[in-house]
């Protein structure tokens, strides 16, 4: 009976951690068609736009963490004349965008995407709405580039996800292609010397140029792609809004006064003189966005590390039980989790499950996710630190009248848990450095709000020495916190 009453206590406490996590529904049935259209449009909803913030003049953010450029203002200007009184932006890596609206994690995908036949199968596009086209940019000083013909075996950085990666594997195929996750990386591997060349957006491209120098445009546009909104294939209404809204504004020139003032020849204009190597002004004037980021990471960081105890110790105990079937799955929850990428399971419940019927919000998805995979090693360690007492005391209790559950409470386990610090400690610590990597959901820890710093400023030496120091103090700080108590409990053993 104290088992199992144990068991229960535990299988409570993992369900009302899930309840606090997981949203009280699952995703909905497909509504009719004008059902989503007008809910926007009486306020009940709010239009969610998908965006990968690091692409200016399209989008990028101030130093106050506000989403500016061309496609925020467009959306939000179409938006209104839609009648859709609420929109909000959710940052994204650009390869996520069209898997989110498969999920139904956003309403539209807005961030210069290229209107392609191979991207149509999966979602629809709105009328062009800005004419792209890809380019050639490469080093000023650089002349041993004067056509695409010359990019065989040079080094050329693209973005992942968009269309450069497959136009380039199609009518280039021996140029070594450099794979990154933002735009800013995209020129900065080239300034650097990590690449040769990038192939990107004439717009953007040009952009870059006029607000940083160090490159050139190498001879005309490449092809003749437009940019699009994406929509989900259920959304047709939301679509031909959007459309409608869209010849409207060009109808009334109020698109071409959104079009001069991010393209226009004083948003193009070189700006002189660059920042000096280390620029502390950049962390100064983002102070306030890397401080909600780093709220952001503590709070992530602290909700998975409580789960992952919880998971860590229902697994632990389901390892070392007697009963085979429990063994089983404690044995198959660590050997699952441990023997995947983190990344890919983050993907699959953010991703994945919204196609099995259940959408998690992205912070829920990023905790769990954490939280099942930190605690998978926790398992581990607490099934070893159990394992590694004595069994002559468990026996020696068992003598003195006390039951196998009072024994491992009162004996075994908290011998066992001064054994266990100094691998959670470590275990925690690289929870804490995997958190970074929730940004991939839209998560707006650290570490992303980094990225779209850096985007901006294109300063990534500062803010990626500065973030460093971040992470660098709270994995110190957990270190220092498990040692204490380490310190502390040892007069008990």
């Amino acid at each position: 009976m104290p088992r199992q009453r144990t068991w229960a206590r535990l299988a409570t406490a993992l369900v009302a951690c899930l309840l606090v996590l997981v949203p009280t529904s699952a995703a909905s049935a497909a509504e009719p068609p004008t059902a989503k259209l007008d809910a926007l449009r009486s306020g009940q909803a709010t239009l969610r736009v998908g965006t990968d913030a690091t692409f200016p003049p399209f989008e990028f953010t101030d130093a106050q963490g506000k989403q500016l450029g061309f496609d925020i203002d467009l959306v939000r200007a179409l938006a209104a004349r839609a009648g859709i009184k609420n929109v909000e932006f959710a940052q994204m890596p650009f390869g996520n965008i069209v898997p989110a609206l498969q999920a139904n994690q956003i309403d539209v995908g807005a961030s210069a995407i290229y209107i392609s036949t191979e991207r149509a199968k999966a979602v629809d596009f709105s009328d062009i709405y800005y004419p792209g086209g890809l380019a050639i940019f490469a080093n000023e000083k650089d002349n041993s580039i004067a056509s695409l013909g010359d990019l065989a075996g040079k080094r050329v950085a693209v973005q992942v996800g968009t269309k450069s990666v497959e136009w380039l594997k199609q009518h280039q195929p021996a140029a070594e292609l450099i794979t990154v996750q933002t735009n800013e990386q995209m020129f900065s591997s080239v300034r650097l010397g990590q690449a040769d060349a990038v192939v990107t957006g004439a717009p953007a491209g040009k952009y870059f140029i006029a607000q940083q120098g160090g490159l050139k445009q190498i001879g005309d546009r490449l092809t003749e792609e437009n940019y699009g909104y994406a929509f989900q294939k259920a959304d047709p209404a939301l679509r031909d809004a959007f459309n409608t809204s869209l010849k409207q504004m060009h109808d009334d020139g109020s698109y071409a006064q959104i079009t001069e003032k991010w393209f226009g020849a004083e948003t193009t204009a070189a700006k002189p003189g660059g920042h000096p190597l280390l620029n502390v002004a950049t962390i100064i004037e983002s102070s306030g966005q890397i401080w909600q980021g780093l709220l952001v990471s503590i709070q992530v960081i602290l909700s998975a590390l409580v789960l992952s105890l919880l998971l860590g110790t229902i697994g632990g105990f389901a390892k070392l039980s007697r009963i085979a079937p429990l063994r089983w799955l404690g044995n198959a929850y660590v050997s699952v989790i441990r023997g995947t990428p983190f990344v890919v399971q983050l993907f699959f419940i953010y991703f994945g499950l919204p196609q099995l019927g259940l959408q998690l919000p992205p912070m829920a998805a990023g905790i769990i996710a954490l939280g099942l995979y930190s605690g998978s090693y926790v398992t581990e360690i607490f099934r070893g630190a159990v394992q590694s007492v004595d069994r002559g005391q468990l026996e020696a209790s068992r003598s003195c009248g006390m039951s196998h559950a009072s024994a491992m409470r009162h004996v075994i386990i908290p011998q066992a848990f001064l054994r266990m610090l100094p691998p959670l400690g470590n275990e925690f610590v690289s929870m804490t450095k995997n958190s970074a990597l929730v940004s991939f959901v839209t998560i707006h820890e650290l570490f992303l709000v980094g990225q779209t710093i850096i985007s901006r400023t294109f300063d990534a030496l500062t803010v990626y020495l500065f973030i460093g120091l971040l992470y660098y103090l709270m994995t110190n700080l957990i270190g220092f916190a498990t040692s204490t108590i380490e310190k502390k409990m040892a007069v008990y053993i």
